[in-house]
C-alpha cells in the first residue's frame, strides 16, 4: 500500500519510513546489505590462532565481534563460536569469508539482511546451536513488541547482543540471540517474532 499527500503526489513520511523494510532497487542491495557471520571452531585450542590471524587482517570490515564457548565448574569446552557483524565493501567481506573457509576445523554460516526478504536460508533444520538475527525499525511500538517477546521467552535466550544499524538510510536495530533449551519454545519465539510487522528474522544453525 502507498500513501500520498495531495496535491503533489509525493510519498508521505509514513511510506518513506516503512519503505526500507518492504522494497528496494537492485542498485541498493549491495550498499544496504547487512551481513552477520557465524563461525564454529571445532577445537579452539588448535584453530583459534589461525582464525584470529585472518580476522586481524580483515578487521576493517568487522563492526562487532562476539565470542563464546561452554564453561561450567566441570567442563571448559574446546568448541567455540564467533559471531561477526560485518560492514563496508561487500568484496572485502567476501575475501574474509574465502580465507576463513580455507582454515580446517571450522564451520561458517551467513545471515544476510538485504532489500529482498526472500534470500533462502540454508542448514536451518539441523544442529544444536541456534543463532537468531532480528532487524527491526527503530520505533517505540516495534521495540516494545520485540522486548515483550524476548522477556516472555527469556528462558531460551542464553546470549543477546544489540547493535545500532542504518538500513537504506533509516535507523534500525539489529539483535543477535543465541538460543538454548526447549526446542518448542525456540520455535515459538521465532514464529511469534516473524508475526510482528516491521521486523525481519533470520536464523543460522550449527
Amino acid at each position: 500500500m502507498q500513501f500520498f499527500l495531495a496535491p503533489v503526489c509525493r510519498p508521505s513520511p509514513v511510506a518513506r519510513r516503512l519503505s526500507p523494510f518492504i522494497k528496494s532497487t537492485e542498485s541498493d542491495k549491495q550498499i544496504n546489505m547487512i551481513k552477520v557471520l557465524g563461525i564454529k571452531i571445532i577445537d579452539r585450542i588448535k584453530e583459534a590462532g589461525l582464525t584470529q590471524e585472518v580476522l586481524s587482517r580483515h578487521s576493517s570490515v568487522i563492526t562487532t565481534r562476539l565470542g563464546f564457548h561452554e564453561v561450567t565448574d566441570e567442563v571448559c569446552s574446546r568448541e567455540a563460536y564467533i559471531i561477526l557483524h560485518l560492514s563496508g565493501d561487500p568484496l572485502d567481506s567476501k575475501k574474509l569469508i574465502a580465507e576463513l573457509k580455507e582454515i580446517p576445523g571450522i564451520e561458517i554460516r551467513e545471515m544476510v539482511f538485504a532489500g529482498s526478504n526472500k534470500i533462502p536460508e540454508k542448514d536451518v533444520n539441523t544442529g544444536l546451536t541456534e543463532i537468531l538475527g532480528i532487524l527491526m525499525e527503530r520505533s517505540h511500538d516495534v521495540i516494545r513488541s520485540v522486548q515483550k517477546l524476548l522477556t516472555a521467552y527469556g528462558c531460551v535466550i542464553r546470549t543477546r547482543l544489540g547493535v545500532n544499524e542504518m538500513f537504506f538510510g533509516e535507523p534500525a536495530g539489529l539483535i543477535i540471540l543465541e538460543l538454548t533449551g526447549d526446542k518448542k519454545q525456540r520455535d515459538l519465539l521465532e514464529k511469534d517474532l516473524k508475526a510482528l510487522e516491521q521486523i525481519r528474522v533470520k536464523k543460522m544453525v550449527f
